[in-house]
């Protein structure tokens, strides 16, 4: 990967990894989900707006918005939903097990175009979700902790990012980087929100009044983070980007252990450190 790439990116990792500890750590996590959803929509809108006019948007780059939007939204709830039944240092870590799931859709696609390297690095970030879970399996087995709406949740939300990730890929080519970030927010925050129906303004505005400054944080920093990843991937394989992108996971891990004092952090942070060795492998693979 290029040196510029690489540092948009990690700049990327750990933005994305504080707007997952304030998700986490919020009263109402759908209420925060969509106030920052509404407040994002407010701070990028004259920006998006200007770009709108001067590229426009084609049938086919609408599109593949759409189709982003919808995967967009089924993670935020598969997200939240994790975030609700499980810890940050668990949850998020086996949500960003997604390279591995991009790997083999490239190397699908693209025979020979994934190295021995890159593979390897999914075949490690699978042993570190594994050592990750240590505990819970040894007391409670396979079958248990895989049933466990943590996990689930957890590995749906991987799915999706997988899924978007490759259809992101291809949007950022018909459509302005920005324009297509902005429709996606707005677009996720508004189908996600469904899930509260009547009840998403007033959950809104309460979160609002007590987690404020959390949530202007995720507003401006969360699109943020997700457009130096859009940039990226207009130069780079999408399994590389997101493989060096998924380094935030340390710092989830840290975060949850210091400001949410979760447990078991010796498994927690090995297997989150196995992780983040098989995605840096994914990335430099190539």
């Amino acid at each position: 990967m290029d040196p510029s790439a690489i540092a948009l990116v990690l700049l990327s990792a750990l933005l994305h990894a504080g707007w997952n500890f304030f998700n986490k750590d919020s009263r109402d996590k759908w209420g925060f989900f969509a106030g920052q959803g509404f407040c994002a929509a407010l701070l990028w809108g004259a920006p998006m707006l200007w770009l709108l006019l001067r590229h426009g948007v084609t049938a086919e780059g609408l599109l593949y918005t759409g189709l982003s939007i919808v995967l967009h939204a089924g993670y935020a709830v598969a997200l939240t939903r994790g975030y609700e039944t499980g810890d940050l240092s668990v949850v998020y870590p086996l949500s960003r097990t997604a390279p591995a799931l991009v790997a083999v859709w490239e190397a699908t696609l693209h025979p020979g175009r994934l190295t021995g390297l890159g593979i390897a690095g999914a075949m490690v970030a699978g042993l570190g979700a594994t050592f990750l879970q240590w505990p819970a399996l040894r007391r409670h087995g396979v079958g248990e902790v895989l049933r466990s709406q943590a996990t689930r949740f957890a590995l749906t939300s991987a799915v999706f990012i997988a899924a978007f990730t490759v259809v992101d890929k291809a949007g950022v080519q018909q459509v302005h980087p920005f324009v297509y970030l902005y429709m996606i927010i707005v677009g996720e925050a508004a189908v996600a929100s469904l899930r509260v129906r009547g009840e998403v303004v007033q959950r809104a505005r309460a979160e609002l009044r007590i987690n404020w400054r959390a949530i202007l944080f995720t507003a401006a920093g969360g699109p943020f983070s997700y457009l130096l990843i859009l940039w990226a991937l207009t130069t780079e394989p999408a399994s590389y980007v997101l493989g060096l992108r998924q380094c935030s996971i340390i710092f989830g891990v840290i975060l949850g252990r210091i400001f949410l004092d979760e447990g078991e952090m010796f498994y927690r942070l090995i297997g989150s450190a196995i992780i983040a060795s098989g995605v840096v492998l994914i990335a430099v693979g190539g």
